[in-house]
């Protein structure tokens, strides 16, 4: 007998019953009460069986089917489909994956360039160390340039490999930004 099945919560249900109207459990002589207090006892244990798989669909890890996938597009809409034929555990596991993923940060831009191209800078013209003063456009070697403060969701990402392509770069960029940033991608020839 499980917690929850039809003979556990029957069970539950003769156990606060009067133990004067009826004969004691020990005697297993009632047909027609047993079948009685399993009548009762069967919505009530469809509803716990329904209870649990709810609490199991409320968590990714415990998810199954739909729920999974409805899971993955209220974290990451629909930029991370179920691949055809991915079991539940390897998209679970693929979705968590994607939770620790580096976006939106400078030193995630720097890992995208880097794994792209071998000279790539960002400059940001909100970013004080990006930025020179007037009258001074170098400092340690490093062409410096004027700031602004009328752009902060701006990023110039400077490519001096001519040989980088073009397309996964923006690819990967465009899926490391958040939305409302701007990348604008110079490459130099």
């Amino acid at each position: 007998m499980a917690t929850g099945d039809l003979k556990d919560i029957a069970a539950r249900i003769r156990a606060v019953l009067p133990a004067s109207w009826f004969p004691s459990v020990a005697e297993k002589n009632t047909p027609v009460l047993d079948g009685v207090l399993a009548g009762l006892a069967w919505p009530w244990t469809a509803m716990y069986g329904l209870l649990t798989y709810i609490r199991n669909q409320s968590r990714l890890q415990t998810g199954t089917g739909n729920f999974v996938d409805m899971a993955a597009t209220d974290y990451f809409g629909g930029s991370l489909p179920r691949v055809s034929g991915e079991s539940d555990a390897d998209y679970i596991a693929r979705i968590q994956k994607e939770f620790v993923v580096k976006r939106n940060t400078r030193a995630a831009f720097e890992e995208q360039i880097d794994s792209l191209t071998t000279q790539g800078r960002i400059f940001e013209p909100w970013r004080a160390p990006d930025c020179a003063c007037y009258g001074r456009d170098a400092f340690n070697a490093d062409t410096r340039r004027y700031g602004s403060r009328s752009s902060p969701g701006c990023v110039f990402v400077e490519v001096d490999d001519a040989s980088a392509d073009k397309s996964a770069l923006a690819t990967a960029l465009l899926k490391t930004k958040s939305e409302g940033i701007d990348v604008f991608i110079a490459i130099k020839s």
